[in-house]
């Protein structure tokens, strides 16, 4: 630009020299202009430079202005979705809220022998629950059973603070961590009832738990007191602190190794007594072959628990082994026990899926338009017989056969094969029971 300012004066100088060589402008003077021309040029830059500023200073306030309101109504979104149930969460994924529940609609028919234990159809399980997030690291979890025998009962009921990498705390009402089976949801469960030993699982209780995991572990370990019970119930549960620790060794998609360990001690209500007592692996009827009946001037119990699963394509086992000790005031402490072991295969090659950060099953997921098929069996024991204490000793064999019709949908059969020698009253007694279940959950 300047040159073509210079270009311009010499021209201009050179023109008027020719024109007339008694100019009143002289050479002096034509180079003061010049100069003050160039003055006026660097003020006239400045300017242009300050409005570009102002310019670019006015686009940034009004992107910024943009963006945040953009922000906002981006926060005011809220994102609806009904796979698996209701879920609805904010735009930012800071707050959620899922619901849903599960269905189990049950039949039975016995081939009794002693006990009269009734043929019937029930609902098994009627759950609704509510879960989400919020503010970003909190979670939160309530449920409520309509199917139990004593009303509406609840299970869960609890909150956690998950904001760090690989640990969390848990407080309210929740499962103990105890088994595989214990902690392996009724959903997702191979048979329709659980073994056998499963009496000796310790059921929801009040507590404060802190739960880690890794990429092929979990450890689980809380204090917990009674559970939530009605307004009328004045029994006190005792307090108690239970743990549980898994480790897959092998971990992939269709091939899993499991193992475990759990266990717990707890100090029994100021009555200071304990109960053991387990149905037929039926949940219609409501008789009892095997029972130790109430354990009186009890002054601990002591709850160990070994478990492992292995996972190979289609083909599974799985199996588990708990020992009970109860130590009693004035008299000698009793020990009892029960193990399980089952197998199955899908037949249409699908497999069980395997969370390693709890350390449990999850839900099957057929690959296929007409579901999946599995074929199961398992054999169990329990023994609640020791010294002066007669429960009764029991071996069941079951066969199950059940149908995935979706990842939501599930039917299911067993046969189940019983054996009581001797049962509570040191009888022995045999039977046989044939049940379904529909199950639906969501």
């Amino acid at each position: 630009m300047k040159s073509r300012i210079y270009f311009s004066l010499l021209s201009v100088l050179i023109m008027t020299e020719r024109v007339s060589a008694e100019s009143e402008y002289s050479l002096e003077h034509l180079y003061q202009l010049i100069q003050k021309q160039e003055q006026q040029i660097r003020r006239q830059q400045g300017q242009i430079q300050q409005l570009q500023n102002k310019v670019s200073e006015q686009q940034k306030l009004l992107t910024k202005d943009e963006d945040e309101r953009q922000g906002a109504e981006k926060n005011k979104q809220v994102i609806v979705s009904l796979k698996n149930g209701l879920n609805i969460k904010s735009a930012e994924n800071d707050l959620a809220l899922k619901m849903g529940g599960r269905l189990h609609l049950d039949a039975a028919f016995y081939d009794d022998d002693i006990s009269d234990m009734g043929n019937g159809v029930e609902l098994r399980r009627a759950r609704l629950f509510a879960s989400g997030k919020l503010w970003k690291h909190w979670r939160y979890r309530s449920e409520f059973d309509f199917a139990a025998s004593s009303g509406v009962s609840v299970r869960d009921a609890w909150f956690s603070y998950q904001g760090f990498d690989d640990w969390s705390i848990k407080a309210g009402q929740f499962q103990e961590p105890f088994s595989l089976e214990g902690m392996t949801s009724s959903n997702n469960i191979t048979f329709m009832e659980r073994s056998l030993v499963y009496v000796f699982v310790p059921d929801y209780h009040l507590g404060l738990a802190v739960t880690s995991h890794g990429k092929n572990w979990s450890g689980n370990i809380g204090i917990f007191g009674e559970a939530i019970h009605s307004q009328d119930d004045k029994v006190d549960d005792g307090w108690g602190v239970a743990g549980r620790l898994t480790w897959a060794p092998m971990l992939e998609r269709r091939r899993v190794l499991h193992l475990g360990v759990s266990g717990e001690y707890r100090e029994p209500d100021t009555e200071k007594q304990v109960r053991y007592r387990s149905r037929p692996e039926s949940g219609v009827t409501n008789r009892r072959l095997v029972d130790t009946r109430t354990i009186r001037q009890v002054d601990d119990s002591v709850l160990l628990a070994a478990e492992t699963a292995v996972v190979i394509g289609p083909f599974s086992i799985q199996g588990e082994y708990i020992h009970a000790r109860v130590s009693r005031v004035s008299e000698p402490t009793v020990d009892f026990y029960g193990w399980y072991a089952y197998a199955s295969w899908f037949i249409s090659g699908d497999y069980r899926r395997y969370n390693a950060k709890k350390g449990s099953f999850k839900s099957v997921k057929p690959h296929h338009s007409n579901g999946a098929w599995e074929l199961a069996l398992r054999y169990s024991q329990l023994n609640l017989s020791d010294l002066d204490i007669t429960g009764g000793k029991q071996d069941n064999i079951t066969v199950g056969l059940n149908w995935y019709l979706n990842k939501n949908i599930r039917f299911m059969a067993n046969y189940v094969f019983v054996d009581a020698h001797p049962n509570r009253n040191e009888k022995y007694e045999d039977a046989q029971i044939f049940q379904v279940r529909g199950q639906l959950n969501f």
